[in-house]
């Protein structure tokens, strides 16, 4: 395995090789959510290290990217059927720029329809996961022979963290690199402590997952201690009229503000005084990592994968060690919101943990050092008895199923 330690600087001699890159991004002309926007990042960060850098997604309408693009980039679109033809369009779409490198980015069986395309194609390829991969096997869209086929035709895997190693087959650990997200740097930072309104905030989708309807029941538990405080909730989703109902329930809705969807969250991040993130699980969080590099507190699940690395227990944040425990969360809140020298001295090294681990120009050496390193590491392909072993489960899966 390589584990590259965030912070350390990748080798740029004088002989680098520059890459023609195709990268892989599913829903970029589409999406606002965090694989796209490392997608994005992954992008610009190669450009403007000279790489020839060329984006494919899957869009019929052929849209222009949410996400802004460094100026050598260049967008393809691709079908977005999954269908013979539909995969023959793809492959010649992609062979039409000679890559040198092929990078995907999802979470589930596409890494294996990435790996087919690279096999055919002869060229090395990064398959990048950015999701808990236990996630996607609890619903039932990635099984795990489909998961270690598509490893082992991988030339380099990329894991968010080091905590999912251990789902990784023992053969294919050398081919891991871990490296965390990172995010866009803010222009205007939080002040967890002074003027201003006071406001815990949480940027989440409204879904079960995220375990927003815990975080309401715990911030109302001490509510009456912070009577000038509120709970801010970036996000929408299906879970909305039930948490709002919840809020009214738990007797704190005039304190529970429901923010809706916004593509711009840095505003509300630079008027927010604490960060929670209730979540039971995740890959590795973006919301809570944008929190870090405002300057701002931060609060989690000790069990919860992402934020359990982000947070140094007692430095910039707190953990809560049991999630099964009810009230852990709003006495982490309460000790934060009610002091501000600790506010002030969590959120600075927020900020310095951000710059130090977790910055543009760390993370974007540590993709260009992983992206030599596959094209020097060349291809590896699994058998096609394997692939072939993969098609015929799905199919009779998908026969079970009617």
């Amino acid at each position: 395995m390589i584990h590259e330690e965030a912070g350390a600087a990748a080798d740029h001699s004088a002989e680098k090789k520059v890459l023609r890159i195709a990268l892989i991004v599913p829903w970029i002309t589409k999406s606002r959510g965090g694989t796209e926007n490392v997608g994005h990042m992954m992008a610009n960060a190669l450009a403007s290290r000279g790489h020839d850098v060329h984006i494919f997604t899957f869009d019929d309408q052929q849209l222009p990217s949410r996400w802004p693009l460094h100026e050598t980039v260049e967008l393809h679109w691709l079908p977005e059927a999954e269908t013979p033809s539909a995969d023959s369009i793809v492959l010649f779409s992609i062979a039409e720029i000679c890559p040198d490198l092929i990078i995907g980015l999802h979470m589930n069986r596409t890494l294996l329809r990435y790996t087919l395309l690279a096999q055919r194609m002869s060229v090395p390829i990064i398959l990048s996961e950015h999701i808990d991969p236990r996630f996607p096997r609890r619903l039932g869209v990635f099984t795990e022979q489909e998961r270690n086929v598509a490893f082992e035709g991988a030339t380099k895997v990329h894991l968010l963290t080091t905590s999912f190693l251990d789902t990784v087959l023992p053969e294919h650990r050398e081919k891991v690199v871990v490296i965390p997200n990172t995010v866009t740097e803010p222009t205007r930072l939080s002040s967890p402590v002074g003027d201003g309104a006071n406001a815990v905030i949480t940027v989440a989708r409204l879904v079960p997952r995220k375990n927003i309807e815990r975080l309401i029941k715990e911030f109302a538990q001490i509510a009456g201690d912070f009577p000038d405080w509120t709970l801010r909730i970036l996000g929408d989703g299906p879970l909305t009229t039930k948490l709002q109902d919840c809020a009214k329930a738990a007797g704190v809705a005039r304190q529970v503000e429901f923010l809706g969807h916004s593509d711009e969250p840095y505003e509300h991040l630079a008027a927010a005084r604490l960060f929670v993130l209730p979540s039971l699980f995740e890959g590795f969080p973006m919301s809570s990592l944008e929190a870090m590099a405002h300057g701002i507190p931060l609060v989690g699940y000790a069990t919860c994968n992402g934020i359990n690395e982000q947070i140094v227990d007692g430095e910039n944040g707190l953990l809560v060690a049991d999630s099964l425990d009810f009230g852990g969360l709003g006495k982490a809140m309460a000790k934060i919101m009610g002091s501000a020298e600790l506010r002030g001295k969590m959120g600075e090294a927020s900020r310095a943990r951000f710059l130090a681990f977790y910055s543009n120009d760390v993370i974007g050496d540590l993709w260009e050092k992983m992206a030599l390193a596959a094209h020097a590491a060349g291809i590896g392909f699994p058998e096609q008895s394997q692939i072939s072993a993969v098609r015929a489960d799905l199919a009779a899966r998908m026969n079970s199923t009617g």
